[in-house]
């Protein structure tokens, strides 16, 4: 980790084992293994190797990195991602924790961009697509700070596996993704607490195998 001993470069912040560079000291701290351990945790559980995964919501990285060091080079990581400036942290992020050989950055929003989101992350000025355009995956992320129902009930594909970050404070809470991951077929096998002082939970949903049928 750098101290920033000339003033000009902030340090890098670990998060719940990866690296974040380029990231502002917070209150003299630089080393975090609870963020995002809800949904980071669920991934670790779930992705194989070999595996495609898709990320919406990609922040500063952290699942990304996680995935993608499950899945190796005989998969693939996708990420969107919203915001500019939080891409080129999201960036350098897969590039310092060298797994950039294998992970994909789209600078995209998926479904709607809450005004919560915008005001938490920055403006959504990447390009805008329809849940339906996600790729075909094996694992899919959702941390999409409100837009959960949006993507789950437009989208197309059908991975082996779902994890969502479901957000109560933004009107979203697990209660209602749950019924709408069981029409699509999937059974929630999972349920973790998140955030903070966890007001978030992360459901993770494991495609039935009779389809939902």
């Amino acid at each position: 980790m750098s101290s920033n001993e000339g003033g000009s470069d902030p340090r890098t912040v670990v998060y719940n084992g990866v690296a974040v560079p380029t990231t502002a000291p917070e209150e003299g701290r630089d080393y975090r293994p609870g963020f995002e351990a809800g949904t980071s945790g669920e991934l670790r559980r779930e992705v194989r190797r070999g595996d495609d995964v898709v990320v919406v919501g990609g922040g500063r990285g952290i699942t990304t990195v996680v995935a993608a060091r499950l899945t190796r080079s005989d998969g693939s990581v996708t990420t969107f991602e919203a915001n500019s400036e939080m891409l080129e942290t999201l960036r350098r992020t897969v590039q310092v924790n060298q797994v950039a050989d294998y992970v994909t950055l789209e600078h995209a929003a998926v479904g709607p961009v809450s005004e919560q989101a915008e005001s938490m992350f920055g403006p959504g000025d990447g390009e805008r697509l329809e849940p339906s355009a996600l790729p075909a995956c094996d694992v899919l992320e959702l941390d999409c700070e409100g837009s959960e129902l949006e993507v789950l009930s437009g989208m197309d594909c059908r991975p082996r596996v779902v994890v969502v970050e479901t957000h109560e404070p933004l009107g979203v809470p697990p209660e209602d993704v749950t019924p709408v991951l069981e029409e699509l077929g999937y059974e929630i096998t999972n349920r973790t607490p998140a955030g903070m002082h966890d007001e978030l939970t992360v459901l993770t949903a494991v495609r039935r195998a009779d389809g939902g049928t």
